[in-house]
């Protein structure tokens, strides 16, 4: 059992919304499902240059800018410092040019994990509770988000196992995923013979690469999930978000449960109704995603 949250403001071209308090309230009414490690994704205004975010081990000292730089291979430049590791500005997007950097900074720094990359997208990640991002990400602001509060049934406790996976090597998408993906091994073969590489052990991390690579094959979201439907197997509900909007899919036999809210200003959805209520009110029409339900909806 974990909990999923998303919300989406559909103000046109704002991005002043305040997204990461949101979120973090949505998770509060979530924790009794996933104690173990929490996190959010947010969407903000697009910056001019891609960055990747990359998580420091708890236990490591960052290294000095120069050898960072030095493994970027000429890619990284603005290195910024943050509370649980670095950004850094990526001056090439292609999907191979990222694996490769990715790849390099992972193994020239053990330990090391590139979370999130693209011009909008945000991650923040923790072993805990969901309260303990609330420095990070209490004041984040934009068009939309995901949130996930894990209890972990397989894989590490660590923040690199933590949820929202990106779908890396792709830009701007995250992936929330509350269930379990049962052909998740003989994907991950066949995906890393293909040279892609992955931060975790987590079935879930997964999703994101599969739709990452429709949409990078000319699919639009909806069309890449109604495409995963048919590629994934086993028992779940996972929200994908990218720079444009927010996507749903629920298993074929509706185990894990998935609920949203849509009005004129704002979509949220959350695996229970209490987060839903929590942010738009106890008056607020709630709807089930169904079986095999593919939702999407895009910001204004």
């Amino acid at each position: 059992m974990c909990g999923i949250a998303g919300i989406l403001y559909r103000t046109p071209k704002a991005y002043y919304h305040p997204v990461g308090h949101t979120l973090l309230e949505m998770a509060a009414c979530l924790q009794h499902r996933g104690s173990d490690s929490a996190g959010i994704a947010v969407y903000s205004q697009p910056e001019r240059r891609a960055s990747i975010q990359v998580l420091w081990p708890a236990d490591a000292e960052l290294p000095e800018p120069r050898e960072v730089l030095a493994a970027g291979g000429g890619l990284l430049s603005h290195l910024q410092p943050e509370s649980a590791g670095f950004r850094a500005v990526v001056s090439e997007e292609g999907s191979d040019a990222v694996r490769k950097l990715v790849t390099n900074l992972e193994t020239t720094f053990p330990g090391a994990t590139a979370i999130a990359f693209g011009k909008s997208l945000c991650i923040h990640k923790t072993v805990g509770a969901a309260s303990k991002l609330e420095e990070d990400a209490e004041d984040m602001t934009g068009t939309h988000g995901i949130a996930h509060l894990r209890l972990a049934t397989e894989s590490r406790i660590d923040p690199a196992h933590a949820q929202p996976f990106w779908g890396r090597p792709y830009p701007d998408i995250a992936v929330t995923h509350n269930g379990h993906i049962t052909n998740y091994y003989k994907l991950r073969k066949r995906m890393e013979a293909r040279g892609f590489s992955f931060a975790s052990q987590n079935d879930s991390e997964i999703i994101g690469m599969v739709i990452g690579e429709k949409l990078a094959a000319g699919m639009d979201l909806e069309a890449a999930l109604y495409e995963a439907r048919e590629v994934l197997d086993g028992s779940f509900s996972f929200l994908v978000a990218t720079a444009e909007g927010i996507g749903v899919l629920r298993d074929p036999i509706a185990t894990k449960p998935l609920l949203y809210v849509e009005t004129e200003d704002v979509v949220a959805l959350a695996s229970e109704h209490q987060a839903l209520h929590r942010v738009l009110g106890n008056g607020a029409k709630v709807r089930e995603i169904a079986a095999r339900e593919v939702r999407v909806w895009s910001k204004a």
